[in-house]
């Protein structure tokens, strides 16, 4: 029987809006770094721009294991297969942890070099440098000590959000959030309240954003791991999820890997417009960081019914309900065609009011503004690949 499209959106609504909402609160710990660095000009911004353009790319390296991880546990939960879905966790958390341990030794051993790629430093003479990439590198081989933790934390979020529980995350990313800016405020102004008081310890400048990031990265996974593990569909302790099931990784990876080619694709011309924008100077790379993260707030409804109709797929596959499965697809499709396109506009309207927050000069607020502008034109096409996704992973599933 097919359901009515009421509850199918009823349903979709009540898994997404948790997620677009904790999606809004990642977005949102970039921007406080952004912010908070800000103030110390667009040298500083472009510094800790490229080390977030490079951490996003490297992120999408374990967007298979968390995107297919996620539709095989949705499905699991829906057959009640709970001795799979703990087989599945291990897995998940094993391949995790290696590919997170892996990239920080990448991070910590080549880090200026990648970022002196993306400023194309690489390709100049020695008189010719600039200092972005000594001042990247100072924040960066710290992130790479945290990136094991990272990992940990995506792994249990998509898990927890494929066995129904969309809210437990949500609240997770609000107090890393909390815990991300008090750390900034401390770290990076030595506790001092701007033109007020004196610092209470030389501030760490660049590298203190880090800690604080990292210090947020510990604290969501060491709670996102706990609440996976004592959810009534897992019910384990750590010691009995570990280890690796070579079968169940090759399905994963199967599953997920359309979403992290396409991610890949999106961010690899981002790295594109990277290596331009630090071409022609930090002032207009600092631009198109701007414009990138106020842009970001429009992707959120996208990435969360995009999200919510996977998990809703697998829990109807799972069930042996195919028709409630299609049902969710074509809703998720009408819903992300209508909303993307309309925010990405709104967004664009308000992006005046949110450059009132940075200290950067009218050139540069000019740029932002037209490079926001000209997104609205092509999110038409921002929604089409997230249907592509959408379908691929609806037909790989169905297998």
């Amino acid at each position: 029987m097919v359901p009515s499209s009421g509850p199918v959106r009823q349903r979709l609504m009540t898994l997404a809006w948790p997620i677009i909402i904790q999606f809004y609160l990642f977005q949102l710990t970039g921007v406080v770094d952004n912010l908070m660095v800000g103030q110390f000009g667009e040298q500083t911004i472009a510094a800790l721009g490229i080390c977030l353009q490079l951490n996003f790319l490297v992120v999408l390296c374990y967007a298979a294991l968390t995107e297919g991880g996620a539709v095989i546990t949705a499905q699991l939960r829906g057959a009640r297969k709970h001795a799979e879905i703990r087989e599945t966790l291990a897995t998940l958390l094993t391949a995790g942890l290696f590919t997170g341990m892996a990239i920080g030794a990448l991070y910590i051993v080549f880090g200026e070099s990648l970022l002196a790629l993306l400023t194309t430093d690489l390709f100049r003479a020695p008189t010719e440098r600039s200092g972005l990439p000594g001042i990247g590198y100072g924040y960066l081989w710290i992130i790479g000590l945290g990136l094991p933790a990272l990992v940990i934390a995506h792994v249990a979020m998509y898990v927890l959000q494929s066995l129904g529980n969309t809210r437990t995350p949500m609240r997770l990313a609000l107090y890393g959030n909390v815990l991300n800016a008090l750390g900034n405020y401390l770290l990076l102004f030595g506790g001092a309240i701007q033109g007020v008081t004196e610092p209470l310890f030389p501030p760490l400048g660049l590298p203190g954003v880090a800690i604080a990031t990292v210090l947020a990265w510990l604290f969501q996974a060491v709670f996102m791991l706990r609440a996976v593990l004592r959810h009534p569909a897992v019910n384990a302790r750590v010691r009995d999820v570990s280890g690796l099931a070579w079968q169940r990784l090759r399905r994963i990876l199967y599953l997920g890997y359309p979403l992290s080619v396409d991610g890949f694709l999106w961010q690899g011309s981002a790295f594109i417009y990277t290596m331009m924008f630090n071409r022609v100077g930090a002032e207009a790379y600092a631009a198109f960081l701007v414009a990138s993260i106020i842009r970001g707030f429009s992707l959120a409804p996208g990435v969360g019914l995009q999200q919510a109709v996977s998990i809703a797929l697998g829990e109807s596959l799972g069930g042996r309900h195919p028709q409630r499965a299609r049902a969710y697809t074509a809703m998720g499709i009408r819903m992300v065609l209508l909303v993307l396109p309309l925010l990405t506009l709104i967004v664009a309207l308000l992006t005046p009011l949110f450059l009132q927050f940075y200290e950067i000069s009218d050139l540069t607020r000019e740029r932002v503004i037209w490079m926001v502008a000209l997104s609205v034109l092509y999110s038409g096409a921002t929604a089409l690949t997230m249907i592509i996704c959408l379908l691929y992973t609806s037909d790989a599933a169905d297998e």
